[in-house]
């Protein structure tokens, strides 16, 4: 029986060539990807893999929908994208998804007030993004906001001299 609400769907595969990896994503917040060795006694035996898969909490999975979330909020936010403004989208949209992952999935105290710093950042980095994708389609366009050099041109029929007769009307 299938579910109404959703279940297992599909990762998303129609991501863009600039969207962020996994690894990518798990640099924002190491902590989520510690791997308990089950030979250590002690903490500072555990391993930090830096990507997630389905043994990490949350499943990469997850982290591949915050992912997607994140391109689809960066390509509403900025459109067109120009190609020289792609690798500073990923990592907006990288750290768009470790902030979502961080609230969705608190682990500890510090979870929220983490997401918020890292929020800050977000919002500085989103606005450099915008005035540098703003300037590098100025740069290839010409001057101004998407500017380009094409002035208008009107063209009109060659005037009929009997409408300006007296005598015509």
């Amino acid at each position: 029986m299938t579910i109404p609400a959703g279940g297992d769907e599909p990762i998303p595969g129609d991501l863009p060539e600039w969207a962020p990896t996994l690894g990518r994503v798990a640099i924002y917040v190491p902590h989520r990807t510690l791997a308990k060795s089950v030979l250590s006694i002690t903490g500072s035996q555990d391993e930090y893999r830096f990507t997630f898969d389905q043994t990490t909490t949350p499943p990469a999975s997850s982290v591949l929908s915050l992912i997607a979330d994140g391109v689809a909020w960066v390509s509403a936010l900025v459109t067109p994208l120009h190609v020289t403004s792609q690798p500073l989208a990923s990592l907006v949209a990288a750290l768009w998804a470790a902030i979502s992952l961080e609230r969705a999935w608190p682990n500890d105290d510090q979870s929220l007030q983490r997401a918020n710093d890292m929020e800050k950042q977000l919002n500085t980095m989103l606005a450099a993004l915008i005035t540098a994708n703003n300037r590098a389609w100025d740069e290839e366009e010409g001057e101004g906001e998407y500017a380009l050099d094409v002035l208008p041109v009107w063209s009109f029929p060659v005037p009929d001299l009997r409408y300006d007769d007296a005598r015509y009307w």
